[in-house]
């Protein structure tokens, strides 16, 4: 599904590879060295397009290459026709393979690798870094989901019972925004949950949209245990909330923050921001947080 409109899309590449279509771009900065060239991977939000990531292109301080990939059932990116279930896991495994073969299409004279993931795609990030801790020389998260599964999530993506509730919801949407309505009414849920219902149900190809994205990343939800072991095999990891933020608090990191208490080379930070932390401004803030003035 495209979440772009035609003026905000530049030019997307795509690849075919381990059974998945996969959209993306890249964009250089203007001083890159002849050899070793700095990559960053980016992965964006749920719902979102792969230009998003552009501002944090436009704000990394240092010579790069970026590469912002689509995630599966976003823009152009998802299965291969033939290849199997609409709502098929994207496996970690394949998805760093899918990666290499972008690198060296694109970037051949590639050197150290940092991963960027926001939201979503930060929890899609911490998959591939749980995978191949190696291939990786910086992660830096911003806002990553992934650090606490919500019931109705767990419920919806790995039950019969989920998967009935969905398929109903989706042919009687009109009742699921009354019963938001009137949950917002008696208080039990934010005005920011009861718009991202509307939101998120507003039409059959958004319902399956949620549907497929949900399901197409079920593969990609690793433990706290499996992160800490990861984080201490990459040089330098930074995780980065926003203040304000109610759809991926800063509380959702507690745990984790605990576990790695001890390896001083990863860091949590938090700026004065809501979920939205690719705003100019704020990524701004959060490009000083991590490397300095």
């Amino acid at each position: 599904m495209e979440f772009a409109t035609p003026e905000e899309q530049g030019q997307r590449l795509v690849i075919e590879c381990e059974g998945w279509t996969i959209e993306y771009a890249v964009w250089t900065t203007g001083d890159l060295p002849s050899n070793e060239v700095p990559v960053v991977i980016a992965l964006h939000g749920f719902a979102r397009p792969l230009e998003d990531l552009r501002v944090a292109h436009q704000a990394w301080p240092q010579p790069h290459a970026m590469v912002s990939i689509h995630l599966p059932h976003h823009g152009g990116s998802g299965p291969l026709p033939g290849s199997g279930p609409d709502d098929r896991p994207m496996e970690p495994e394949a998805f760093n393979r899918i990666i290499d073969a972008i690198i060296s299409r694109e970037i051949p004279n590639a050197g150290k690798r940092t991963l960027l993931g926001y939201s979503i795609g930060g929890r899609i990030a911490l998959a591939l870094l749980v995978n191949r801790p190696e291939a990786w020389h910086h992660v830096v998260l911003l806002a990553p989901d992934g650090l606490k599964q919500s019931p109705f999530y767990a419920i919806t993506v790995h039950t019969r019972l989920g998967r009935w509730a969905w398929f109903w919801m989706d042919r009687h949407e009109q009742w699921v925004w009354k019963w938001s309505d009137a949950l917002l009414k008696w208080g039990l849920i934010s005005k920011h949950l009861h718009g991202f219902i509307y939101f998120h149900s507003s039409s059959h190809a958004m319902r399956m949209m949620v549907w497929k994205g949900w399901r197409g990343h079920r593969a990609c939800w690793p433990g706290h245990g499996a992160i800490v072991t990861a984080f201490a095999q990459v040089p330098n990891v930074d995780v980065v909330f926003g203040e304000y933020d109610k759809i991926i608090p800063v509380r959702n990191a507690n745990r984790l923050r605990r576990m790695t208490r001890k390896l001083t080379h990863v860091s949590f930070r938090t700026v004065r921001s809501g979920h939205n932390l690719l705003k100019p401004e704020t990524m701004n803030e959060v490009v000083r947080c991590i490397f300095g003035s």
